[in-house]
C-alpha cells in the first residue's frame, strides 16, 4: 500500500516495514513510535470495518488485557478517512504452530520441553479467560493469531475479528477456521451468528489437543464405515477420534494417546468433543485446572532426560513417537544442567561412567547353575503310631476270626452234604468258608496309600521351592543391567563418532535442514485445503523433510492428486538448496545438540544402572537368605513322612524308596541381541553410519550392505512382512539398504 501520511488522533505516524499481510489488510511497524504498529485495511473491506473499530478503541479493551493486541486508536489519512487502527506490536513471539509441530520446534524452541508445552497450553487458556472476562468472543480461532514466546506467555493478535459489544450494539464475528469450529456452526455462515463463550470453548479444546498432542487435531483419523470422513464432517458429527465413546474413528497411528494425560484432562476433552458437552464445554478456568495438576504429575524419562511426561502414563510416549517416526520430539541444550549421578561430562566419550565397576559388582554376585532343595531330616526318630498299632492288634484278631469261621463253615458244609441236605445249602455254606479263608484286609494298603500321598506333596512342594526361588528375579536384573550397558556403551561410540559421521553426509544434513525450514502449512500447493493440512500434520507429515521420507497418502483425505502437487513442491524446494562446505553457526550448533542428546540419554542410562545395581544387590541378598533359610510347610511334609514310614515298618511293608526332584535350572541371561541403541535411536539426522560394537559377542550392529554404514532397527508398515523388524540403514532415505533379522 502507498499510504501520505497516517494519523492516530492528532499524532503522525511514521510508516516503516511491512511486518505482516492478510486477507483483509497489512501490518507495518512504526518508526517513531517503537512498540507499536498499525493494520491498514485493503480499500475492498475499510469501509466495513470502521464502525467496529470505533466501537474497540471506544470500549478502552486494550487498557484491560496486555497479552492481547486490542486496536487502541483509530488511524484515518491526512483527509480523515479511516484507514485502520494502531495496536501493541507483539515482539519476540512466534505463532503457535511453531512450538506444536516438532520438527519447527527444534528450530524455533530448542529449549523447550514437555513442561514448556503443558505451561503455554495454561496460558493459551488464561488468555482466552481474560477475552472473555473482558466481554468479548473471540470467534475466529486458529493458529496464527496465537503466538507464544521463549518463556512460554502467550499473546492474540487478528483482534479486530473478536465479537465485542458496545453500547448495546453487536459486532459480530463474520469469520472462522472450520477446523476450530464448533460442530453446532460447522456448514453455516457466520456473517449472523451471535457468538458465545462455549463456542469459543471448542476452539480453546481443539488448541490445547494440538500443544499437547505435537500438532495432532482430534478430529482427524481413520474412519472405519464406509466413504471419506473430512475433518469437517467428522466435528459436525463429533467423532472424536481418540474418545472413548465408539465413533467409528481411528486415531492416527504411533501419536499421543489419551492414557499418556492425565485422567482430569482426559474427561475435559472427552467433554469438549461430545454432544453432551455443547452447551457446557470446559472453561478456560476448568483447563488451567486440569493442566496445573498435569504440570504438576510430569516426570522425566530415565531413557532421555529431554522428555517429561505424565506420572500416570504407561510408558514414555515420545520414546514411543521418535521410534515410529524417526523424528525427535525433545532436545536437551544445555549438558551442564543436567543431573550428573556420579559421574562427569567428558570430551572424549560423553558422559563418563563407572561401567567397569557395574561389571565388577555383576561377576561377584553369581548365581547357581542350578537350585536343589535339599530334603532335610526329620526332627525325631519316630515310632508306629497309636492308630497304625491298634491297626495291626484289630487286623490279627480279625485274621484269627476269619480263620475259625472259614474252618467251622466247611465243617458244617461237609456235614450238610453228608446229610443228604440238597446241594445248594452246603455250596452256601462252603462259599462263605472260602470267602472267609480268601479275604484280605485292607488296612495295609491304606497306609501304603497315605505314604504315597505324603511323599508327592513333599516333592511338589520341593518343586515350588525350586522354580519359585529368588534366581529367577536376580537372573532377569542382571539382564536387565546387561541391556543398559550394551545401550551406554553404544552411546559412547556414538559420542566419539558424532564428528565424523556429522562430516561423512553433512550435504545431506544440510538437505535435509532445508526440507525441515520448509513447512507445509502457509506452503502455496494447489488444492490443498487447511482441513487437508490439519490432517498431514496429524499423521506427522509439517514439512517437505516429513513429505519426502513418508508416502503423504497415508493421511486421511490425500488421494494421488494432492500427494503429487505436494511432491512437486517438495522438489521445487529441493531444487532451492545450496551446498554449504565451511563450517557454519548452524553446524557447530547440531554438533553440540547431538552431544546435549547423547549425554542426556547416557545419563539416563547411569540412571537407571544405579537402580539396577541397588536393586540386585537387594535381590542377591534374599536369594542367600533363601537358600540359606528353611521351609516351614517342607519341614511338616518331612515329619508326616517320616511317621507314614515307621507306620509301614509295623506292618512290615516294605518302604518305597522317595523319587528324586530334579534341579531347577534358572534362565540364564542370553547373548543380547543386536542393539539399536545409537544416538538416533528413533531420531532422524542424528546418526550417519556409525557402527557400534559391544564388548560382548553378538551385541553388534550390523553394517549396512550397500553403503557400509551403521543400521537400525525399523518396523516394516505394509506388505507382506508388516508389522515384522528388519535391520534399514541409518542414512535412509540416501540409502535404502536392509538386513534381515
Amino acid at each position: 500500500m502507498n499510504f501520505d501520511k497516517l494519523f492516530a488522533g492528532t499524532d503522525e505516524l511514521h510508516v516503516g516495514k511491512r511486518i505482516g499481510k492478510g486477507g483483509e489488510g497489512e501490518v507495518y511497524a512504526l518508526t517513531n513510535l517503537p512498540g507499536y504498529a498499525v493494520k491498514a485495511y485493503l480499500p475492498t473491506v475499510v469501509a466495513s470495518r470502521e464502525a467496529k473499530i470505533r466501537a474497540m478503541v471506544d470500549a478502552n479493551l486494550h487498557s484491560s488485557i496486555n497479552t492481547v493486541a486490542f486496536p487502541t486508536k483509530v488511524v484515518a489519512d491526512r483527509k480523515g478517512s479511516f484507514v485502520g487502527f494502531l495496536m501493541r506490536l507483539v515482539a519476540e513471539h512466534k505463532e503457535i504452530h511453531e512450538l506444536q509441530t516438532p520438527s519447527s520446534r527444534l528450530r524455533h524452541f530448542p529449549s523447550a520441553d514437555y513442561r514448556f508445552l503443558v505451561r503455554t497450553a495454561i496460558n493459551v487458556a488464561r488468555v482466552f479467560g481474560q477475552v472473555h472476562a473482558a466481554g468479548c468472543v473471540i470467534g475466529d480461532i486458529n493458529q496464527r493469531s496465537i503466538l507464544v514466546s521463549q518463556q512460554a506467555t502467550v499473546a492474540l493478535i487478528d483482534t479486530d475479528s473478536f465479537q465485542v459489544i458496545q453500547k448495546g450494539k453487536q459486532y459480530l464475528c463474520v469469520v472462522g477456521v472450520p477446523e476450530y469450529t464448533p460442530p453446532e456452526l460447522q456448514g453455516r455462515s457466520l456473517k449472523s451468528v451471535v457468538r458465545t463463550p462455549d463456542h469459543d470453548a471448542f476452539g480453546l479444546a481443539v488448541a490445547i489437543f494440538q500443544i499437547l498432542c505435537m500438532d495432532r487435531h482430534p478430529f482427524s483419523g481413520r474412519f472405519k464405515g464406509a466413504g471419506d470422513m473430512g475433518i469437517e464432517q467428522a466435528i459436525k458429527e463429533f467423532r472424536f477420534a481418540y474418545s472413548m465413546r465408539d465413533t467409528k474413528m481411528l486415531p492416527p497411528p504411533s501419536t499421543v494417546q489419551m492414557s499418556d494425560l492425565s485422567p482430569k484432562v482426559r474427561q475435559l476433552f472427552e467433554l469438549a468433543f461430545s454432544p453432551q458437552g455443547v452447551g457446557s464445554r470446559p472453561t478456560p478456568s476448568q483447563w488451567i485446572s486440569a493442566l496445573e495438576e498435569l504440570e504438576q504429575s510430569l516426570r522425566p524419562c530415565t531413557n532421555n532426560k529431554a522428555h517429561h511426561y505424565s506420572r500416570v502414563a504407561p510408558e514414555c510416549p515420545w520414546c514411543r513417537m521418535e521410534q515410529a517416526f524417526g523424528v525427535p520430539m525433545f532436545i536437551s541444550q544445555d549438558a551442564n544442567a543436567h543431573h550428573v549421578p556420579k559421574g562427569s561430562i567428558s570430551e572424549g566419550v560423553g558422559f563418563s561412567f563407572n561401567v567397569v565397576a557395574i561389571e565388577a559388582i555383576l561377576n561377584s554376585l553369581t548365581v547357581p547353575g542350578q537350585i536343589r532343595v535339599a530334603i532335610p531330616a526329620p526332627k525325631m526318630t519316630y515310632k508306629a503310631s497309636v492308630a497304625a498299632v491298634d491297626a495291626a492288634s484289630k487286623k490279627s484278631s480279625d485274621g484269627m476270626l476269619r480263620k475259625f469261621g472259614a474252618v467251622g463253615m466247611g465243617v458244617l458244609a461237609v456235614f450238610l452234604f453228608a446229610s443228604g441236605i440238597p446241594p445248594i445249602v452246603p455250596l452256601i455254606a462252603g462259599g462263605i468258608g472260602l470267602y472267609l479263608a480268601l479275604r484280605s484286609d485292607s488296612t495295609e494298603s491304606l497306609y501304603l496309600q497315605k505314604f504315597n500321598g505324603t511323599a508327592e506333596k513333599l516333592r511338589a512342594r520341593v518343586q515350588h521351592l525350586q522354580s519359585n526361588s529368588p534366581a529367577e528375579t536376580v537372573q532377569a536384573t542382571r539382564a536387565a543391567i546387561l541391556e543398559k550397558i550394551d545401550e551406554y556403551k553404544a552411546l559412547v561410540s556414538d559420542f566419539k563418532n558424532i564428528e565424523t559421521d556429522y562430516n561423512a553426509s553433512r550435504r545431506q544434513q544440510q538437505l535435509d535442514a532445508h526440507l525441515s525450514a520448509h513447512g507445509i502449512r502457509g506452503a502455496r500447493i494447489p488444492k490443498l485445503t487447511s482441513g487437508d493440512v490439519a490432517s498431514l500434520a496429524s499423521y506427522g507429515f509439517t514439512t517437505a523433510y516429513d513429505a519426502s521420507r513418508r508416502d503423504v497418502q497415508d493421511a486421511h483425505g490425500i488421494g494421488p492428486v494432492k500427494s503429487a502437487n505436494i511432491m512437486a513442491w517438495v522438489n521445487q524446494v529441493e531444487r532451492k538448496f545450496l551446498f554449504r562446505t565451511d563450517y557454519t553457526a548452524a553446524d557447530r550448533a547440531a554438533l553440540q545438540t547431538k552431544r546435549d542428546n547423547i549425554i542426556s540419554r547416557q545419563q539416563g542410562c547411569a540412571d537407571k544402572l544405579s537402580k539396577l545395581v541397588d536393586q540386585l544387590k537387594q535381590q542377591h541378598k534374599q536369594l542367600n537368605d533363601w537358600i540359606a533359610g528353611k521351609d516351614v510347610q517342607l519341614q511338616q511334609f518331612v515329619e508326616e513322612l517320616a511317621q507314614a514310614e515307621a507306620d509301614l515298618r509295623h506292618f512290615k511293608i516294605a518302604i518305597p524308596a522317595l523319587q528324586p526332584v530334579p534341579p531347577y535350572q534358572p534362565t540364564q541371561p542370553s547373548t543380547p541381541r543386536p542393539t539399536s541403541y545409537s544416538s538416533t535411536a528413533g531420531t532422524a539426522r542424528t546418526s550417519f553410519g556409525g557402527r557400534h560394537h559391544s564388548s560382548r559377542t553378538g551385541s553388534s550392529i550390523p553394517s549396512c550392505p550397500v553403503c557400509g554404514s551403521g543400521m537400525r532397527l525399523r518396523t516394516a508398515r505394509r506388505g507382506k512382512r508388516a508389522g515384522r523388524q528388519f535391520w534399514g540403514c541409518s542414512r535412509y532415505p540416501t540409502c535404502q539398504g536392509t538386513r534381515n533379522i
